[in-house]
């Protein structure tokens, strides 16, 4: 059977109008889903939703989209929202051809009061309402196939819809390249007003690297890679342009200035200028290098994270801050110095061993406790299969890690405020791995400061139960609770955490799943408490 036709858009856009055309004229199964749902559960989503909740409807509305996903060639309209949750983009997108039918905001509004449709979306100001959600949603929609105009009648977007997904062709079928989230985002006041890019995607092709690195590399760019990573995936590397490639080895030892200086020093002889932007591929500790190279090379050029890994995805190539580390302190020499675009392929995640997939889920895990419950709960239940080969999983939770991370960056690019919570886990995590000499994993690191500030923070009015229901979850993920370490050399490490302002250390406590406080008056007995909470002792 051939693939599915999938419409996804706002409403109003005509995507059940258009799907029931498309059936007709190619004798294929129609879904829609709003169809369906009512049939299952009595009730129109308009209804559901202020009667239920959205987060109930959601659910119901997810099991539609499973169901409808089985369904071979059949045309699937959308609702809307589908499209917010990552699981069923990963399905719908996997399932066939999707397209994005689009119109201005007006066109959309008119429709809908001419059919007397009532959207509780779209409750008070309608146009206020569905500029915002079309804000908020566009990032889903640009990733699908083609995007068409559906101002015009039924059936000449029918035809184009025909016209598109025929000119796809079929027999790629479920191996086509898939970009998954195309996330457009200001960049911080550093850069000025330009945007970013953020592609998250599965087994991205040639041409989709191609589009998005083109407009911000007017020559030949410098392509920095992790050895590690360019051995793994050669089909990436091939992907990539050829003519300026160096390869490095990444780590937390050789994140250091005198690999800055050779990385610029190469440049330099190769001829690079200041419109060919550096792509640097592979972990944190490589993205952080080539980013920080860029920032400095010629007083600044563009640069392109290329993340190979769960926590490069997830945490080092978002939010544009570079470095390399100084003897005592780690991240201690860099730049805000956003991306002009990030590139994650999940696909490239297979090559990766446990250990590092789990320093990976360490970020993920911090993002749920910071501001995303149903994250958290994503990591709960099917956090251990995400580890192992469930790559619907794994994308749905580097893809709310990322969502988590780019409103805090969006929201606070310097860290003067809200950026600060993204250290949970981190200020102890930092200093573990400086005792250990950057052998401690950094994943480890950070569950174990994780653990250490729960602990902090059940002596400070958390929800009871917080630090044993986060002990359970890292301990079934398979993470160690507790580590070797000398006390004196943790505690000297962080009197040299760059965060500290005036003396005092700024510590970030977890109260609830989804809420975090910043503090800063955390003292000396508190600390040595939750060092032992992590030490070997504890176990006895």
């Amino acid at each position: 059977m051939p693939d599915a036709i999938i419409l996804v858009g706002l409403s109003g856009s005509g995507k059940s109008s258009v799907a029931a055309a498309v059936a007709r004229r190619l004798d294929r199964p129609l879904i829609d889903l709003d169809v369906e749902i009512e049939r299952a559960e009595g009730a129109h989503p308009a209804e559901l939703i202020p009667t239920r909740g959205e987060a109930v409807f959601r659910a119901i509305e997810a099991a539609a989209v499973e169901r409808a996903c089985t369904v071979d060639g059949a045309v699937i309209a959308t609702g809307g929202g589908a499209v917010i949750d990552p699981l069923n983009r990963w399905a719908l997108w996997h399932a066939g051809h999707v397209a994005w039918l689009d119109a201005p905001d007006e066109v959309l509004l008119g429709r809908l009061e001419r059919h007397q449709e009532r959207r509780p979306m779209l409750a008070g100001n309608a146009l206020e309402r569905m500029v915002a959600m079309r804000q908020a949603r566009a990032r889903f929609y640009r990733a699908a196939d083609d995007r068409i105009d559906s101002t015009d009648s039924v059936a000449q977007v029918a035809r184009e819809v025909i016209e598109a997904a025929a000119g796809r062709g079929a027999a790629a079928g479920r191996q086509r390249s898939r970009r998954l989230l195309d996330a457009v985002v200001r960049r911080d006041h550093l850069m000025g007003p330009d945007v970013a890019r953020v592609v998250l995607g599965n087994q991205l092709d040639e041409r989709t690297l191609h589009d998005i690195l083109a407009p911000g590399s007017t020559g030949t760019p410098v392509v920095v890679a992790d050895r590690r990573a360019a051995a793994a995936l050669p089909g990436l590397m091939a992907a990539l342009p050829g003519e300026r490639q160096m390869r490095i080895t990444a780590g937390e030892r050789q994140k250091r200035l005198r690999t800055l200086e050779k990385l610029l020093e190469a440049a330099s002889d190769m001829g690079a200028e200041r419109g060919d932007a550096w792509l640097g591929v592979g972990g944190g500790t490589a993205t952080d290098m080539v980013g920080a190279a860029a920032a400095l090379y010629l007083r600044g050029v563009n640069f392109v994270a290329v993340p190979t890994t769960w926590l490069g995805m997830t945490d080092a190539a978002i939010g544009g801050k570079v470095a390399v580390d100084l003897s005592a302190a780690k991240n201690a020499a860099g730049a805000f110095w956003p991306p002009i675009a990030v590139i994650g392929d999940v696909a490239t995640l297979r090559t990766l061993p446990r250990a590092r997939r789990l320093d990976g889920m360490a970020e993920s895990l911090k993002s749920g406790i910071i501001g995303d419950p149903q994250l958290w709960q994503l990591v709960e239940t099917r956090g251990r299969a995400a580890l192992r080969d469930d790559e619907a999983a794994r994308y749905a939770i580097i893809d709310r890690s990322v969502q988590l991370k780019l409103g805090v960056v969006e929201r606070d690019p310097f860290e003067r405020g809200e950026r600060r919570s993204l250290n949970l886990g981190h200020t102890l995590g930092h200093a573990l791995e400086i005792e250990s000499g950057y052998r401690l994993p950094h994943g480890m690191a950070v569950v174990l400061g994780l653990r250490a500030v729960a602990h902090i923070a059940q002596g400070r009015g958390a929800e009871p139960g917080l630090a044993e229901r986060i002990d359970e979850v890292v301990a079934g993920l398979g993470y160690e609770r507790h580590r070797d370490f000398d006390p004196s050399a943790v505690k000297q490490a962080l009197g040299r955490d760059k965060k500290r302002s005036h003396g005092r250390q700024r510590w970030i406590l977890p109260m609830a799943i989804g809420r975090v406080v910043d503090v800063d008056d955390v003292d000396e007995s508190e600390v040595d408490a939750a060092l032992r909470a992590i030490s070997p002792q504890a176990q006895r």
